[in-house]
């Protein structure tokens, strides 16, 4: 992790963040295991209002190198403080996709975990749906 000097704003940000932040609906079902999960844009969805309400932001962008790829996640605050992390892994080919497709299933599937991660969210079944 790779973090500004001074994080004391950004923390006591998020602290506050994460005391209103809601849960991630389920929206989404797995196509192979039939299970549901919540999607990256209802963790986006489910997370953004609060981040600013809070003065925070988090952006994400792809990354590469010879071992794989990844995404580098950076939260910041209006005061100028981050953490950042990033996460590569192997580029593994998919049965019926072609290779930038895998790479576009990986890297959402990295972007999802890792923006929840950071925040400390977590999902679950929607109570409201029948």
């Amino acid at each position: 992790m790779t973090k500004s000097e001074s994080i004391t704003h950004l923390t006591a940000a998020l602290a506050k963040a994460q005391a209103e932040m809601p849960v991630a609906a389920f929206d989404a079902t797995n196509p192979f295991l039939k299970s549901k999960y919540a999607s990256l844009g209802a963790v986006i969805q489910a997370s953004r209002p609060i981040l600013a309400k809070h003065k925070l932001s988090l952006v994400q962008f792809p990354i590469s190198d010879a071992a794989g790829i990844g995404v580098e996640s950076i939260l910041t605050h209006e005061s100028g403080e981050f953490v950042a992390e990033r996460i590569l892994i192997p580029l593994t080919e998919e049965k019926g996709k072609s290779k930038v497709q895998s790479a576009g299933s990986t890297l959402t599937y990295l972007r999802r975990y890792s923006w929840a991660s950071i925040l400390g969210m977590y999902s679950d079944e929607d109570s409201d749906c029948s």
